[in-house]
Formats: C-alpha cells, sequence, structure tokens
C-alpha cells in the first residue's frame, strides 16, 4: 500500500518546530521591513506599517 501523505490541516503547529507557509511569509515580510536594525531603532511612525500584518 501507498503510504498516504500528511494533509496541511493535520499538523499541529503550536507543537510544531517549523511555522506554516503564510506565517513564515508574512515574518519574512516583517524582517525585511526592519532591514537588520533592532526595534529600539525604530522611529514611532514605523511601528504601524511593520505590523500590520496583524490588523484584521
Amino acid at each position: 500500500m501507498k503510504e498516504r501523505k500528511k494533509f496541511i490541516s493535520n499538523i499541529d503547529y503550536n507543537k510544531s518546530s517549523k511555522a506554516c507557509l503564510p506565517c513564515n511569509l508574512e515574518c519574512k515580510k516583517i524582517d525585511n521591513r526592519l532591514n537588520n536594525r533592532k526595534l529600539s531603532e525604530l522611529s514611532a511612525k514605523e511601528v504601524p506599517h511593520i505590523l500590520k500584518v496583524f490588523d484584521l
């Protein structure tokens, strides 16, 4: 018999060491916006733009 593939819905990402693809992409966007700067180096005007991925 063929081995069944795991579907993404069957993976518990709360217990996983890897992020799901959509979350991983958003984290990469935030990382690019930070541009290797420390959080203390960000201006108050930049923070809402960087964190806009969390807006619902």
